[in-house]
Parts: C-alpha cells; sequence; structure tokens
C-alpha cells in the first residue's frame, strides 16, 4: 500500500519507467533505464531531482530497523522538507527515529507546534525534545529555562534553539550558564549562538547589558576550547556588543596573535568588520603572517578565513606554490577570487585535478594520496563553475569508493549539472543512493 501511494504521487509529477523503478526499488531496471538516458545526456536536473525524491523516500520507508532509519535520515536532513510524507510515515513509529522525523517537520514548519506540544512531558527524552523545541513563548519562560538544565542533552539542544526564537532577555543569565558549564561542549557554542541572537535585538537601552556582555565572554574566552572562541569572536563583533566593548576585546585578542582562538577572530573581523580599517588590518596581517608561517593546522584556519586581497594575497600566493598539496589547494582555491590571479591558479587547480584521469600519464597509479587531493581539486574547480573539468568528476562516479561518489554528485551540482550524477540513484551502496539522491534535490531548489 505504501509502495502504491508513493508511485501514485510521483507519476503524477513526472511519471517515466525510470521512476516506477525507483519506487518500487527495483535496482536492475533502474540502472538500465538511468544508463541508456544518462549516456545520451537526456536526464534533465528536474527529471534527476524527480527520481531523487522517490529513491530518498524509498530508502527511508524500507530502513529494516531503528539504527538504519536514524542514518537515512541524518544523511537526508538537507532535504528532509521535500520527503514529507516518508517523515510523516516514519514518525508513526515510537522509536528514535520517529522522533527525528517530527523533529525533522517541525523544524521544516511541516508539523504543527500543537501536535508537537502533546510530547512535553514524555518520558523518553527523544520525543520530548520535539516538544521543548516549541517552548518559545512568552509563557514558556520558565518551563523552557528548566529544560535548559534537563538530564538529556537533546532537551537541552531544543531548549535553546527555543530561546533563539523566544529572544527573551530573561533568557541570558541562564544561557550564560550553559554556555560555562554544561557537560556538552557543543551546546555551550549553541548558546552563545543564541545568546549573541537576543544581544543583537538591544537598542540603545541594552547598551549595559551589551558592556556586562562583552566582560563575562572574557571568562567564557579563557575556558573555552578554540570552536568555543570563535564564537565568543563572533558575539563580540555582532553590534551593541562591539560598541560596548567587543571591539577592544578583539583588539587585544588579535594583537595577542597566539593560537586558533586568535587566528579565529582575526577571520570574524576580516569577514565582518572591514569598516574599522584599523583592527581590520591588524586582522589581515595576522592572518597572513599566519598563512606564511603558523602550524600546519593554523595555516589551513587562515587560508579558509582570509580574503585574497589586502596583505594577504602575497601571503597566499607563496602558500599556492608550496610543496605541501595539502595547503596549495586550498591557496589555489582562494587565488581563484583574485582577478589577476585567477587563470594561473585555474590552471594550477586543473594541473593537479587531472592525475588518475583515463588517458593520463598517471591514470593507472595507485598513489591514493594523489587521488584524494586530485578529488579537492576537483571540488574547488567545479565550485568555481569549471565545467571543463566534468568529464574528469564524472569518472569518480564510478568509483570503488562511497565518499568518492558522493563528492562527485555534489561537485556536479555545483556546477549546475546535478543530472549527470543520476547512475548514483541506482548503486549498490544505499547511503550513496540516498545522499547523491538529496543532493540533487536540493540542487533543483536553486
Amino acid at each position: 500500500m505504501r509502495t502504491a501511494i508513493i508511485l501514485a504521487i510521483a507519476l503524477a509529477g513526472c511519471g517515466s519507467a525510470a521512476l516506477r523503478a525507483a519506487v518500487e526499488g527495483d535496482q536492475a531496471k533502474l540502472r538500465s533505464e538511468i544508463s541508456d538516458r544518462h549516456a545520451r545526456g537526456k536526464i534533465t536536473n528536474d527529471e534527476a531531482a524527480c527520481l531523487a525524491r522517490a529513491v530518498a523516500e524509498r530508502e527511508i520507508a524500507t530502513a529494516k530497523d531503528e539504527k538504519t532509519a536514524l542514518v537515512r535520515l541524518a544523511e537526508t536532513r538537507a532535504c528532509a522538507g521535500d520527503l514529507d510524507d516518508a517523515l510523516k510515515q516514519r514518525m508513526k513509529t515510537r522509536d528514535g527515529a520517529g522522533a527525528e522525523a517530527a523533529l525533522s517537520r517541525l523544524e521544516d514548519g511541516t508539523l504543527s507546534e500543537s501536535d508537537a506540544r502533546d510530547w512535553l512531558g514524555d518520558t523518553d527524552d527523544r520525543w520530548r525534545a520535539v516538544g521543548t523545541r516549541t517552548l518559545h513563548r512568552d509563557d514558556d519562560r520558565k518551563q523552557r529555562q528548566a529544560a535548559f538544565l534537563d538530564p538529556s542533552p537533546r532537551v537541552r539542544r531544543s531548549a535553546i534553539a527555543a530561546a533563539t526564537r523566544a529572544n527573551d532577555a530573561a533568557d541570558l543569565d541562564p544561557l550564560m550558564e550553559v554556555a560555562r558549564v554544561d557537560p556538552d561542549l557543543l551546546l555551550r557554542n549553541h548558546a552563545i549562538r543564541a545568546m549573541s541572537s537576543i544581544i543583537r535585538s538591544f537598542g540603545d537601552e541594552g547598551k549595559a547589558r551589551a558592556s556586562e556582555y562583552a566582560v563575562r565572554l572574557r571568562d567564557l574566552w579563557t575556558a573555552g576550547d578554540d570552536a568555543l572562541r570563535e564564537d565568543v569572536a563572533v558575539a563580540w563583533a555582532l553590534s551593541p556588543v562591539w560598541e560596548n566593548g567587543g571591539r577592544e576585546a578583539l583588539r587585544v585578542t588579535i594583537g595577542n596573535g597566539k593560537g586558533a582562538g586568535a587566528i579565529g577572530a582575526a577571520g570574524v573581523v576580516a569577514r565582518s568588520r572591514r569598516d574599522d580599517p584599523e583592527l581590520a588590518g591588524s586582522a589581515n596581517a595576522l592572518l597572513a603572517r599566519t598563512i606564511e608561517s603558523g602550524s600546519y593546522r593554523e595555516r589551513l584556519q587562515a587560508l579558509a578565513m582570509t580574503r585574497a586581497d589586502g596583505p594577504q594575497l602575497e601571503a597566499i600566493r607563496k602558500a599556492a606554490k608550496d610543496e605541501d598539496r595539502e595547503i596549495r589547494i586550498p591557496a589555489l582555491a582562494r587565488l581563484l577570487e583574485s582577478p589577476s590571479d585567477h587563470d594561473a591558479a585555474m590552471k594550477e587547480l586543473e594541473a593537479i585535478a587531472s592525475f588518475g584521469v583515463k588517458g593520463s600519464p598517471t591514470a593507472s597509479s595507485d598513489d591514493g594520496h594523489a587521488r584524494e587531493v586530485a578529488v579537492r581539486a576537483r571540488q574547488a574547480l567545479a565550485s568555481a563553475g569549471d565545467v571543463r573539468i566534468q568529464a574528469w568528476i564524472e569518472e569518480d562516479l564510478a568509483a570503488s569508493e562511497p565518499e568518492r561518489k558522493t563528492r562527485a554528485a555534489s561537485a556536479l551540482a555545483a556546477m549546475g549539472r546535478s543530472a549527470r550524477a543520476a547512475p548514483l540513484l541506482a548503486d549498490g551502496d544505499a547511503s550513496v543512493r540516498t545522499r547523491a539522491a538529496c543532493t540533487m534535490i536540493v540542487a533543483a531548489r536553486r
């Protein structure tokens, strides 16, 4: 019955023999139908997305157990809004996957808050977390703040998300405690982001609170890890915290110039506070120094956060010639942003990306690291819209490694050619099928 319903809905939108095979789970038939039309270039992006929805829905509907269902739901979270029928069906099962399906539907607006609130007092924390996500009303404050201390990290995470939406200044102090002492380090980051959202809504009357907030963030910076420090830096850069102590805190941090936290702070200023030439100049100088002489990890971090202009441009150019290809590729990718360096960087990336392609001198090489580097170069070129490498990317659709296949699907989607990844919808690996399907569905929205 379930298959019949999916088939009726799908065929009404984009009927075809391939679609029928996708809905019915006939992998051999789907592979045959796709192969012929793919070879002739007859599958459009819209048709691929239609097939992808059928494949993804079936993978969710036919997951054999809770663990498998959770994997399928995680793989399709980015496109869950397009798979509501399957999620609605899955949440009828009273397990963790059912709760995850319900939470996805609530976040995407396809499950009503009144229905979700029925689980507020549920003894199963997975379902209680769904109800907790709705605690953003004015009269929910007491219950929301109590949920910050719930034994379950799932519920605490939902309470923080509810606080972000509630935008209630009364949540600042309890959220600060979450950011300071919660045993789940990731929830500390979420708490800082929620506080930043709240403080940003303050007008002139919030100057005193913003100043206090900037000072208390210093304590979090001192005690936090690198990931938390970057969120602190983002909070300092937001108005009105920026004008009431945040700028000074960032100036001191960047001036010290030590560690991933300072690099993160410099990246935040370089991206969001270019209106402050003095501090932006210090940030760019730190990024440039790090790209030239930092540790391996620091150099990668700085390259990810910088722009191809200012004092760091020359540092990026030097990094683009580095003997370490792991450094060279992100540096070359950055140079694609520079008009004067674009063509040369493109040519160099294409040379790296050509490793192992059919007909090349390295086609039969078993250098796994070089192949991985080549895949990264292809991704950088695909993001830049270089359609000349499409054939190389398509070779990865037949790779033995699942990750290379799904990366190829992402690269083709970035180039606007998501339909060329259609063969993966009939792949022998369910995870490859699902991840590729979600990539095509998301690409169709653009």
